[in-house]
């Protein structure tokens, strides 16, 4: 029994280490897990952007490629008609082939441009380690989708504005109800908060679609501009604008009144010459 005894001492002060280690070494698995997360929220929008240049660089060895075949293919018509086998109508088909494949190979092009400058830019917005959550690339990216449809509200809810700029809630617009559809399209991929997991491929998503929503919105507000009477650049920037507002709402409101003045005087004028029509006598039922 003391052999027993002796040897379970010896193993414990032989082994001691053993459950220390494993304890840190779960701490250090669980720091480096949240360590990781971290980094990879940071870099969401770069990893994002570099995704989208490796694909539009994949986009455009297609392009090249098929330019080239729409090259040789027009060579190859031409070559034909010269020999009496082909149409006047199959080079012409060969020569807009070549330029459909040119405009897309040129289009390719200036992607990559667009996503070098991309990859770029959000390289340098990668935000340094310990940084608010709030300017994670993700959560700057709601807030920018947040603020578009904030300026949207403010036709809405604000009655000066709806009153001078109607056509910011008419569905009819074909620029406002192009505007809610993309808005809606976004609403669907926006995620569920700032700090959810998204793929890169996700992120890239949803960052178009907001920027599809920004460009509408921008031509929906000019055109409601526009049919306000107003010129389209003349739309406020951010921030308050309430001397504008009450100045196209008191222009509004006129306008209004100047027409329902006029709608009473021809009213008016209608009731007297019916009545002059009938001998001024009172049609009114006599009790």
């Amino acid at each position: 029994m003391q052999l027993w005894v002796v040897a379970i001492g010896a193993a414990v002060a032989e082994f001691w280490w053993v459950a220390p280690a494993a304890v840190g070494a779960g701490a250090v698995s669980v720091l480096g897990v949240r360590r990781g997360r971290t980094t990879r929220a940071r870099r969401l929008g770069l990893t994002a952007a570099q995704r989208e240049l490796q694909q539009a660089r994949s986009e455009a060895v297609g392009a090249r490629a098929a330019a080239r075949v729409a090259q040789a293919e027009l060579v190859r018509a031409e070559a034909e008609r010269a020999a009496g086998r082909a149409r006047p109508e199959d080079v012409r088909a060969a020569r807009r082939a070549l330029e459909t494949a040119q405009r897309a190979k040129a289009a390719a092009t200036a992607t990559i441009r667009v996503a070098r400058a991309r990859v770029g830019a959000e390289r340098a917005a990668v935000p340094a380690r310990g940084t608010d959550p709030k300017h994670l690339p993700l959560a700057r990216l709601m807030a920018a989708h947040d603020a578009i449809a904030a300026r949207w509200m403010e036709y809405e809810t604000d009655a000066a504005r709806r009153l001078a700029f109607p056509a910011m809630s008419d569905v009819r617009v074909p620029a406002t109800a192009e505007f809610l559809r993309l808005e809606g399209a976004a609403r669907e991929l926006r995620p569920a908060s700032p700090t959810a997991k998204l793929t890169p491929e996700q992120f890239t998503a949803y960052r178009s679609a907001v920027d599809e929503v920004g460009r509408a919105f921008a031509a929906a507000e000019q055109e409601a501009w526009r049919r306000a009477g107003h010129r389209p650049d003349d739309a406020p920037a951010d921030g308050p604008a309430a001397p504008v507002w009450t100045v196209i709402a008191g222009e509004a409101i006129a306008r209004s009144v100047d027409g329902i003045t006029r709608a009473a005087e021809g009213a008016a004028s209608a009731l007297d010459a019916y009545r002059s029509r009938r001998g001024g006598r009172d049609d009114r039922p006599r009790t």
